[in-house]
C-alpha cells in the first residue's frame, strides 16, 4: 500500500523526537527543525501515487533516520539504554596507564560489567600503542580510527581489531550490552598487543606513503 508522503515526513518527525534522542535540546531542537527543512524540500514533488513515487519516499526517510541516529552518536547525544561507569573517550582524564586500564577492565569483566570491561580494554590498548609511540590519540578519536591505525603495526590483527572496535560501539553506544565473550576477547586482544613487537616496517612504508602524497 502506498505510503502519503506527507504521513511518512510525520512519522519520521515523530521517531526522531522520541526522549532518548532527547540530551541536549537546544542541539536536537536545532538539528530536527533543519531535518524537517530538508525533508520537506525532499518530498515536496512526491505525490504518492505511484509506487516508485511511494518507495522514493520510504527511502529518504529510512535514509533520514539513519544519517540522524548516527549524527547523535558520534557526538555522544544518543541516550544509552543502560548506563556506564566509566568515559568512553579513548583519551580520557585523568590519563591512566595502559596496565592500570587493563587491571580495571579485568576487575570489571570478573563482576560481570561487560559494558565497563569492554570499554576499558580499548582503552588500555590504545594507551599502551600510545605508550609506544605507535598511536596518535587524537581528541574525538573513533574506536574504528584507532583500530585502523594499530593495524598499520600489527597488520595481521586487523580483523580482530576491527572486532574490537564493533564490541566497543555496543558496549559505549548501542541499546544492546557487550557480551561476556566479546569483553574476553578484547581484553585478550588487549593483553596480546601489550606483548607482541610490531611490524615496524608497515609503520615505516605508511610514514613515507604519507609524506610522499604531501605536495
Amino acid at each position: 500500500m502506498p505510503v502519503d508522503p506527507e504521513e511518512a515526513r510525520r512519522r519520521t518527525l515523530e521517531e526522531l523526537s522520541k526522549g532518548e534522542y532527547d540530551d541536549s535540546p537546544g542541539f536536537v531542537a536545532w538539528l530536527l527543525q533543519t531535518l524537517e527543512d530538508w525533508l520537506a524540500g525532499m518530498l515536496d514533488g512526491v505525490d504518492g501515487s505511484s509506487p516508485l513515487q511511494a518507495g522514493l519516499a520510504i527511502l529518504i526517510v529510512i535514509a533520514l533516520v539513519v544519517a540522524t541516529v548516527l549524527v547523535l552518536r558520534r557526538t555522544g547525544l544518543l541516550r544509552r539504554g543502560h548506563a556506564l561507569a566509566v568515559d568512553v573517550e579513548l583519551d580520557a582524564e585523568p590519563v591512566l596507564g595502559a596496565e592500570e586500564l587493563r587491571a580495571a577492565s579485568r576487575r570489571a569483566v570478573d563482576a560481570g560489567r561487560t559494558d565497563d570491561g569492554t570499554v576499558l580494554a580499548l582503552r588500555a590498548l590504545v594507551r599502551d600503542l600510545e605508550e609506544r609511540t605507535l598511536l596518535d590519540v587524537a581528541a574525538g578519536m573513533t574506536a574504528h580510527e584507532a583500530a585502523r591505525d594499530a593495524a598499520v603495526s600489527f597488520p595481521d590483527l586487523q580483523g580482530r581489531l576491527d572486532r574490537a572496535a564493533a564490541a566497543f560501539d555496543t558496549a559505549a553506544y548501542s541499546q544492546r550490552t557487550a557480551s561476556p565473550k566479546q569483553a574476553e576477547d578484547l581484553l585478550r586482544l588487549a593483553e596480546y598487543i601489550a606483548e607482541a613487537s610490531p611490524d615496524l616496517s608497515r609503520a615505516a612504508e605508511a610514514a613515507g606513503a604519507g609524506h610522499g602524497s604531501v605536495s
